[in-house]
């Protein structure tokens, strides 16, 4: 499936159509925005009443997250990373130095999901962990070598991942005011 058909049918509000027995179904029912033949499931979905659901963020915000995390993995398939390794790699490069646990805030992980993802990168030579000056019990975390040329690629792929993820459905200026209203709300409700 394509990422502008994804994006659009991630974006669209659910509708209910129910459905009654012996209908027969609507002639474009099996065709996407493009004209594209769509997957029976993708055409049974859309007959589910959702009711009180699509009025809520939260089901939008998994369902985006979702179909974001997907794009991401086929979009960076030779890279091996997910999203939120990205996101902590960026972090480790442009903050050197940082602990375990000012990584785990940062990113609004716990620290048994930071320690895994640090065990895993040290495992792919990309983070390198040393004993801090300051307290010998405390490690301080910097990309290697590796870390820093992976680094490099995601940045390249990162540049343009968000404008392939919506296609045309949305404008240059819609993502800037989408993120500046989720910047808003995630500022907002921060504890």
């Amino acid at each position: 499936m394509g990422s502008k058909i994804l994006a659009a049918r991630l974006l669209q509000p659910p509708v209910a159509t129910p459905s009654k027995p012996g209908a027969a179904a609507r002639p474009d029912a099996s065709r996407d925005a493009a004209g594209e033949a769509e997957p029976a499931e993708a055409a049974d979905a859309r007959r589910v009443d959702f009711g009180p659901l699509s009025q809520y963020l939260g089901y939008y915000l998994r369902r985006l997250h979702e179909g974001y995390r997907k794009h991401f993995i086929s979009a960076a398939a030779d890279l091996a990373v997910q999203p939120r390794e990205v996101g902590a790699l960026f972090v480790i490069g442009l903050n050197p130095g940082l602990t375990p646990s000012q990584l785990s805030a940062a990113l609004a992980m716990d620290g048994a999901q930071i320690t895994a993802m640090l065990n895993m990168f040290d495992a792919r030579g990309l983070i390198e962990r040393r004993v801090s000056s300051l307290d010998a019990r405390s490690r301080l975390v910097y990309l290697t070598a590796a870390g820093k040329k992976m680094l490099q690629r995601l940045r390249k792929l990162v540049g343009g991942f968000d404008r392939s993820f919506v296609g045309e459905t949305l404008t240059d200026a819609e993502m800037q005011q989408l993120v500046a209203l989720l910047m808003k709300l995630l500022a907002g409700v921060r504890e």
